[in-house]
């Protein structure tokens, strides 16, 4: 992995392909590297990107990974679109209501 200064131009909405965007508020919110395989299943499904996430979302959605792996159990999708669901902003930024 290498660590790339983005230039002016460059939005984290729409990066370069290969390219994953992360910022502060993400490190904040609990994400860490490698991310889990529940998160990356959760984006790919609901077809939004890391850096899309607000802070609500990604802090709701890894500590929820955390409680269900504590628990033994793997979140999913399911799971969580059940106890609540991603709604976009006018700006894309992707944030959690719950239930």
């Amino acid at each position: 992995m290498v660590t790339i200064v983005p230039k002016r131009s460059d939005r984290a909405s729409l990066p370069p392909p290969w390219y994953l965007t992360i910022s502060k508020t993400n490190l904040r919110a609990g994400l860490r590297f490698p991310p889990p395989a529940e998160l990356i299943e959760i984006l790919r499904r609901s077809g939004v990107n890391l850096s899309q996430f607000s802070f609500r979302a990604m802090s709701m959605t890894v500590g929820l990974i955390a409680l269900f792996r504590d628990r033994g159990a793997t979140l999913t999708p399911e799971h969580l679109s059940r106890m609540g669901r991603f709604t976009n902003d006018t700006h894309g930024r992707v944030t959690y209501r719950s239930k």
